[in-house]
């Protein structure tokens, strides 16, 4: 095999790589509202420990993204490649950092009666931000510029979804004593949802970088 043969090979395998790591941190996000809705509370040291290894292996990708372009000085297609693999990486790693942040909100919650109605509104997104991580890995597997201009549609409802659901949780506060932890930590959780959900739209718009070779804003 030839020289432009294995470095083919090389940005598949990377590519291969930066979508193990989105599996991880998509993996990290169901398991901590699973979590959540099951109260499961004793998962979520598990959760915060599992962290290292989506750590670790965007190391592994900075370094070996890094390696390639110090050796082989791709042309510009092949360069923006490595570019987006390393920015998308960085991403999936600060959204598996929010996963961690929404176990750690979760460990200091307590049972309060009045709050239970938030909960289905807190998981239903929940449910839009995984469709959201679910699409986008798949729309920077398949080098889907259309695919990836969606998920900016998909964040105007998680946003949405998030500015009604903390108007919500301040009102109760207002009117009821003994819940104020309680209500931040909810509201803690429901931003890190949020964040998570900016993230993506984050990575769409590198995989339409990769394409196109301009950055697009999508938000």
């Amino acid at each position: 095999m030839n020289v432009r043969g294995h470095f083919v090979n090389d940005l598949a395998e990377l590519k291969g790589e930066v979508l193990e790591l989105g599996g991880m941190v998509e993996q990290a996000f169901t398991e901590t509202i699973e979590a959540i809705r099951k109260k499961e509370y004793s998962k979520f040291d598990d959760i915060i420990i599992q962290d290292s290894k989506v750590n670790s292996l965007e190391l592994e990708i900075n370094e070996k993204a890094t390696l390639m372009i110090a050796k082989q000085q791709p042309v510009a297609s092949d360069l923006r490649k490595l570019i987006v693999s390393l920015k998308v990486s960085s991403d999936l790693e600060r959204m598996g950092d929010l996963s961690v942040d929404m176990a750690k909100a979760a460990q200091r919650l307590t049972e309060k009666e009045n709050l239970i109605q938030f909960e289905e509104e807190l998981l239903l997104m929940a449910s839009k931000a995984h469709v959201m991580i679910k699409a986008v890995l798949i729309a920077f597997r398949d080098t889907n510029t259309l695919e990836a201009q969606k998920i900016a549609g998909m964040d105007d409802e998680v946003d949405h979804a998030y500015a009604k659901f903390v108007q919500s949780l301040f009102e109760v506060v207002a009117v009821e004593t003994g819940v104020t932890e309680q209500v931040m930590q909810m509201a803690f959780i429901a931003r890190y949802i949020e964040r998570i959900a900016d993230y993506c739209t984050n990575i769409a718009e590198w995989i339409i970088y990769e394409v196109n070779g301009q950055r697009f804003d999508l938000n």
